[in-house]
């Protein structure tokens, strides 16, 4: 995923995920031809310390 779309997110904004990775903090796993910054779902459920369990499901339904 994109910048945007991760930082939308992680409820933060573009330019504290560009900083992140200046820190080390959040580092992108790839830049696109154009340079633009590429994010994992699961590197940023990793950053935020969430992970999906059998004991904890993405989506419970009521």
């Amino acid at each position: 995923m994109g910048t945007g779309k991760a930082a939308k997110r992680l409820g933060v904004s573009v330019k504290t995920l560009q900083r992140w990775e200046r820190e080390g903090r959040l580092i992108p796993v790839a830049r696109t031809d154009s340079n633009r910054r590429l994010y994992t779902e699961a590197q940023w459920r990793a950053f935020i310390g969430w992970r999906q369990t059998p004991e904890c499901p993405a989506r419970i339904v009521a």
